[in-house]
């Protein structure tokens, strides 16, 4: 019988995204993966209305932000474009870029703790209602995408984000019940626990 060599199998081509196929995934992986499933579990999954992969990944390198800043009020306190005016010396990029930080803080904060501003000392402000307080938290980070997308709508190296921006802008509400699908059935977050669970909890006690 001829002698025969046997090659090892090839190895995956996608195998350089894990320094070890056995370790720890890296954390944007993990969020990733939420996500797309966050996705397919809400009322508007990905590409319901249009291509918005490049939503997904806007929305999963925002989360990875606030985990490496420890808290989403650290992106920016949602307070400032309700006090006064922008300087009028500062650039289109300069007034783009805080506008889109504005409405960064409100989606994360509408998404995951159900409230557009960690600042804030209340949830709902003074003589608004809870419906009024959302909407209008909703309206300014609508119109804090819609501005920065409009403000570097004309700049190549920012064209991307632009049309990132703009859909985020267009969408507003449906990308937030996306962020609370997952804070609620993939983080965990708000959850509450039902009478059944409460006494075996007591009981365990």
């Amino acid at each position: 019988m001829p002698a025969t060599t046997t090659r090892p199998p090839a190895e995956p081509r996608y195998r350089g995204l894990f320094p070890s196929w056995d370790g720890a995934r890296p954390l944007g992986w993990y969020f990733a993966e939420q996500m797309l499933e966050a996705r397919a579990e809400s009322d508007f999954p990905t590409n319901a209305a249009g291509h918005d992969e490049d939503v997904n990944l806007y929305m999963i390198a925002l989360l990875r932000a606030w985990v490496d800043r420890d808290s989403v009020a650290g992106i920016l306190p949602g307070v400032d474009p309700l006090v006064q005016p922008l300087p009028r010396t500062w650039s289109r990029r300069r007034r783009a870029e805080h506008w889109r930080r504005q409405a960064d803080h409100r989606l994360l904060a509408l998404g995951l703790f159900d409230r557009g501003d960690l600042a804030r000392r209340r949830k709902v402000g003074y003589r608004f209602t809870a419906a009024e307080m959302h909407a209008r938290d909703v309206t300014v980070m609508v119109r804090g995408y819609a501005t920065a997308a409009t403000l570097v709508a004309d700049r190549p190296d920012l064209r991307g984000l632009a049309t990132v921006w703009r859909k985020l802008a267009d969408h507003g509400p449906d990308y937030v019940h996306v962020l609370q699908t997952l804070a609620r059935r993939r983080f965990g977050l708000g959850a509450r626990l039902g009478d059944d669970e409460l006494e075996r909890l007591l009981a365990s006690a």
